[in-house]
């Protein structure tokens, strides 16, 4: 009788110890579930320092990114006020070559089609249509629009190219009556190119700035730039006064966001912060910058799009985004 009596307790305590197996292998795998569909953050690099936001890198992601930095220097920029203006066509410098019967083009022997950009020298022949006379350039200058390609076939007096002198580029300078009377010498500084190009007044324009509805004027540059085509942005600088002084940010040390241009600038080992850099007094390779830049900061020069794109990644949580 006690021998049963045992067997009996020893089932229950085994069916007890079975059903808290099964409850915490149910419960582990509700963890690991858990765990496996809990999203994968990666370590952010923003930290604080007094307040101040900054990425931290350390050695190994600056060789992935690539990152060099540079050392600011003092730089000047003559002051003046900037007028909006834009490249213009000239007719009297304009031609158009058409096909002078209808039938299939074809391309030169021994030379292809000329192509949108390409600069031509007068009297070269680049093809014909059928058998008719070999077609020439008129004139040396720029292709600023292409009508047909070797193999269509084209109509008589179809356009096939048109050509533009735009080695010395009229620019339509909008004028602001406070602005004084046009100066007969401005800077030119055309919008991404870093350049800087005088220009002499050749007059007025016969219409008025089609964009602000300001009297305009007219001036011609000494020489062309890349981009130099019409409808091309233009600044002209006034000369001023005085002189801006403080540091050339470079080119590549500027990163755009919201509308505005940015430079990263070096804190300590491997920390980065975000400082807004103004473009009113551009400079050859780069921009005039005063306070809160100085000569002797470091600047990330390769790499800031990807402090960028880092430091607004690393501003993004699950479910929600936390602003600046």
């Amino acid at each position: 009788m006690r021998s049963r009596s045992v067997l009996a307790l020893v089932a229950v305590v085994a069916l007890i110890g079975a059903v808290l197996a099964i409850r915490s292998g149910s419960r582990g795998d509700d963890r690991q579930n858990e765990d496996a569909e809990a999203p994968i953050v990666a370590p952010s690099r923003l930290v604080s320092v007094e307040g101040e936001s900054r990425i931290a890198l350390d050695s190994a992601e600056s060789r992935r990114i690539g990152l060099t930095t540079a050392v600011l220097a003092p730089a000047g920029v003559e002051s003046g006020r900037r007028l909006t203006g834009q490249v213009i066509p000239e007719p009297e410098r304009t031609a158009t070559l058409r096909a002078p019967v209808a039938g299939r083009l074809a391309a030169a022997e021994g030379r292809s089609w000329p192509t949108l950009g390409e600069r031509v020298t007068a009297g070269t022949m680049v093809g014909r249509v059928s058998d008719a006379q070999p077609l020439t350039v008129p004139m040396s200058a720029v292709v600023t629009g292409v009508g047909a390609r070797p193999g269509e076939i084209v109509e008589a007096g179809q356009m096939l190219l048109e050509l533009a002198d735009i080695s010395r580029p009229v620019v339509r300078i909008a004028w602001p009556g406070d602005a004084g009377r046009p100066r007969p010498r401005v800077t030119l500084v055309p919008s991404g190119t870093g350049a800087r190009v005088e220009a002499s007044l050749i007059g007025p324009a016969a219409e008025a700035d089609p964009l602000t509805r300001l009297p305009a004027y007219l001036y011609r540059a000494a020489t062309r730039w890349p981009g130099a085509v019409p409808g091309t942005p233009v600044a002209a600088v006034l000369p001023g006064e005085g002189t801006s002084h403080g540091v050339l940010v470079p080119d590549g040390a500027v990163v755009q966001w919201e509308g505005f241009a940015w430079t990263y600038v070096r804190r300590g080992a491997g920390e980065y912060t975000r400082v807004r850099v103004p473009t009113s007094d551009p400079a050859p390779g780069g921009w005039v910058a005063g306070d809160p830049l100085a000569p002797g900061d470091t600047v990330v020069v390769n790499g800031a799009q990807e402090l960028l794109s880092e430091e607004f990644r690393a501003r993004v949580t699950v479910g929600e985004e936390s602003g600046e």
